[in-house]
C-alpha cells in the first residue's frame, strides 16, 4: 500500500507537525508500507502533482485541517482517491483556523478524521457535531530520544533546571514562567529556567527577549537539533509545558519517554497525558505554578518516582509501532 503524507512544514523552526509527520512516516515504513512525504513549504503545486503522479498513492494523509487540509482535498480530488486528516491541535483549537471555510470544506470531504485522544475527539465533536462519527482516535507514539551525557549545553551542573521546549509564538506561553517566577521575585538562586525553540513569531520573541533581560537565572538556547533534545531532557529536573492549547504535545511525550517529571498547563491536550501527582502535574494559574515548582524542585525522590511512572505510561500507551498498526488498519479500511 502506498501512502502520501501531506504536511504544511518541513523547514524553519521545528514544530510538532514536522516531528509527528517524520515519526509516522518512519513507523509506517517499518510496518511495510511505501510512504512519500510531501511538504507544502518545500515545493509548489506542480512539483507536488508530479511527485504524486510518479508515486501513485492509494490515499492521501494530511496533517492539520487548516494548513494541509485544503491542499490534501484538492490533490485527492485530482487523483480520484480518498484522503484522511489528522488534527494536530491548532486547526480545531484556534478559532481563526477552525472557522475558516477551507478548513470545514477539507474536513467535510475527508474519508476519516484522526484525533490523538478521546478528549480531543470530544472537543472536536463539540465544534463539528455532524463530523463526530468520522473520528478515529489514534494516540501519538514516541520512542526515547538518544542521550549523550557529555552534551551538557554549558548548564551549571549544580543548578536545578526547569526546561521549557517551545518555539517562540504566543500560544506556547513562553513568557509565563518568566513572569510567574522572576517578576514575582521567587527566592531560589539554584533554580535555572532554560528555554529552547526557534523563533516563529518575531514580535512575540521580542517580548520574551525583553523579559529575559530581567531574569538572570533564565536563558534561551535558541533552536536545538532534535537529535540533541534527548540530552537536554535528561539534564532537566522538571520539563514544562505552558501552552494555551495543545493536542498531546511531542515535548511532553519525549520528556516522559525518558522518565522526566513534567509540569504542564491544565488544558485538554495535556490532560490526555498527565494524571496529576502520578505521571506529572497540572497547574492552574501563576500561584499554583509557583506552589508546584517549589514542591517538586524540593523533592528529588518525588521527581524520580513520578518520572518513572510517566515513562511506564508512555511505554504502555504511546507505542510508535502500535500507532503505525492503527494507521495501517485505518488505511486498509478506507482503501476498501
Amino acid at each position: 500500500m502506498r501512502i502520501a503524507l501531506i504536511c504544511p512544514y518541513s523547514r524553519g523552526s521545528l514544530r510538532g507537525n514536522i516531528i509527528t509527520a517524520r515519526r509516522i512516516a518512519d513507523s509506517l515504513r517499518q510496518a511495510g508500507l511505501e510512504v512519500l512525504v510531501v511538504a507544502a513549504d518545500s515545493c509548489d503545486a506542480r512539483d507536488m502533482e508530479s511527485q504524486l503522479d510518479a508515486f501513485k498513492p492509494d490515499l492521501l494523509h494530511g496533517f492539520n485541517a487548516c494548513h494541509s487540509g485544503p491542499l490534501t482535498r484538492q490533490l485527492a480530488e485530482r487523483l480520484h482517491i480518498p484522503y484522511l486528516i489528522t488534527l494536530t491541535g491548532s486547526d480545531f483549537n484556534d478559532p481563526g483556523q477552525r472557522n475558516h471555510p477551507d478548513t470545514g470544506a477539507a474536513l467535510n470531504g475527508a474519508a476519516a478524521i484522526v484525533c490523538f485522544s478521546s478528549l480531543d475527539a470530544e472537543r472536536f465533536g463539540g465544534f463539528f457535531p455532524s463530523l463526530q462519527g468520522m473520528v478515529t482516535v489514534i494516540p501519538q507514539g514516541v520512542a526515547p530520544l538518544p542521550v549523550d551525557s557529555d552534551d551538557t549545553f554549558d548548564i551549571d551542573p549544580t543548578a536545578c533546571v526547569l526546561l521549557l521546549p517551545a518555539a517562540l509564538r504566543p500560544v506556547k506561553g513562553v513568557e509565563f514562567p518568566l513572569k510567574a517566577l522572576w517578576q514575582a521575585g521567587i527566592d531560589n538562586h539554584n533554580l535555572r529556567l532554560v528555554l529552547v525553540g526557534g523563533v516563529i513569531d518575531a514580535e512575540y520573541a521580542g517580548t520574551v527577549f525583553e523579559l529575559l533581560k530581567g531574569a538572570p537565572h533564565a536563558t534561551w538556547l535558541g533552536e536545538v537539533a532534535h537529535g540533541r533534545m534527548g540530552s537536554l531532557y535528561a539534564r532537566a529536573d522538571l520539563v514544562l509545558n505552558c501552552s494555551g492549547y495543545e493536542s498531546m504535545p511531542n515535548s511532553l511525550l519525549e520528556a516522559m519517554a525518558l522518565g522526566r517529571p513534567v509540569l504542564a498547563a491544565d488544558i485538554p491536550g495535556n490532560r490526555s497525558l498527565i494524571t496529576p501527582g502520578v505521571t506529572g502535574w497540572l497547574y492552574d494559574g501563576e500561584a499554583d505554578f509557583r506552589r508546584l515548582v517549589a514542591l517538586i524542585t524540593a523533592n528529588p525522590l518525588l521527581r524520580q518516582e513520578v518520572g518513572r511512572k510517566a515513562g511506564a505510561f508512555v511505554q504502555e500507551s504511546c507505542s510508535p509501532h502500535r500507532e503505525a498498526v492503527r494507521y495501517s488498519s485505518l488505511y486498509s479500511a478506507l482503501r476498501g
